[in-house]
């Protein structure tokens, strides 16, 4: 016979859901030594992705004020129950495509396809995908053919409620009427519910890679001036965007190419951009006009401060300190502006990494 004791505390034990992109979830039993890359391991099988396509994923969870968190390797989730105030001991993780590549081309497996579709449809309804009116309207025609392949014209809102559940985007309803999208989106649906599923998944991945924010991750901020704006974090670098006080809609400010950062740090609340400066020959047209140049016992001062994470740039050969231009933005919490900052040093390192690899 077992031992009921072991049972018992077995039960006791904290658990772990784990939400799928193909809508499936895994419940695990969390161990003092269960650590994320543990979890991503087991993921990885149940989905059959090559050990090369499971490095574009990752696990993250949902803070209680709504924030996405990605979570390291190295994580112990019995800890992480441990951190939190969940008074069930369940913790409810996602696992999601953190790195996105140029070409959908690139990767190894269909079911790795198949999830980058999963992840760039959430990025629309979170309308964090940025496209333009006839892309958009074919992007949500694609997806009435996935889902729901047997609409008809008289049931295409409900069919496009069911696929876009937030609605549209502010910039798409500021032109074009709710009845106008409909009508849009159905002309497209017309041609794509001919085309196998496959092809239209791989269609809408081409369409959405158009987009500037593709396998972008955005989070609200204040800049220097205390403007909200949203830091946009992807594999091509940080890009900036304005938020407008009474329409809700974000426009593009600034662009930070990974080849221009030079240092990523945060402390506290605050995360900063840290840009080379520009040589005379070099253009300026993304460098803000108002921007402070920090002398070098200000930036000295920053770096040394103890809760101050630096990452490791470049820096010149010479013995002369180059000046800087420091751009900070403030997050709404401490653990939201480690998780930038996380993000950010993660999406340099891959940048790095395909680069090199395509040498």
């Amino acid at each position: 016979m077992g031992d009921p004791n072991r049972t018992v505390s077995a039960s006791r034990r904290p658990k772990a859901i784990v939400r799928l992109l193909d809508f499936q979830q895994i419940e695990i039993v969390l161990h003092s030594r269960l650590s994320v890359e543990d979890v991503l391991r087991l993921v990885s099988e149940k989905l059959e992705l090559s050990f090369s396509d499971s490095q574009y994923f990752c696990l993250g969870f949902t803070d209680n004020l709504n924030h996405f968190h990605w979570l390291d390797g190295s994580v112990i989730l019995y800890d992480l129950v441990a951190s939190t105030s969940n008074p069930k001991g369940t913790l409810t993780l996602s696992h999601h495509v953190r790195f996105f590549v140029d070409t959908i081309y690139e990767v190894q497996c269909a079911s790795t396809a198949k999830l980058f579709f999963f992840d760039i449809h959430n990025q629309l309804t979170r309308h964090e995908l940025l496209v333009a009116s006839e892309d958009y309207f074919e992007l949500v025609a694609i997806l009435v053919s996935v889902f729901v392949p047997d609409c008809q014209e008289h049931t295409i809102a409900e069919a496009i409620s069911r696929v876009m559940p937030l609605s549209h985007p502010p910039y798409i309803l500021l032109k074009t009427d709710q009845s106008d999208v409909e009508k849009k989106v159905f002309e497209k649906f017309r041609y794509y519910r001919r085309l196998p599923v496959g092809t239209g998944m791989i269609s809408f991945i081409k369409l959405a890679e158009k987009s500037e924010s593709y396998g972008y991750r955005m989070y609200e901020a204040l800049n220097e001036n205390n403007d909200k704006c949203i830091l946009s974090i992807g594999y091509k670098g940080i890009y900036i965007y304005r938020r407008s006080r009474h329409q809700n809609l974000i426009t593009p400010y600034l662009a930070y190419p990974w080849r221009v950062i030079d240092n990523l740090y945060y402390r506290d609340k605050k995360f900063s951009i840290e840009i080379r400066e520009p040589k005379k020959t070099e253009s300026s047209e993304n460098v803000a006009d108002d921007v402070i140049l920090i002398n070098d016992r200000q930036l000295s001062e920053a770096f040394s401060h103890p809760t101050t994470q630096v990452s490791c740039g470049r820096r010149r050969s010479n013995n002369q300190q180059p000046r800087v231009l420091l751009f900070p933005f403030t997050c709404a919490t401490p653990l939201v502006c480690r998780t930038v900052w996380m993000s950010a040093i993660a999406q340099h390192r891959f940048f790095l990494e395909r680069k090199e690899l395509k040498k």
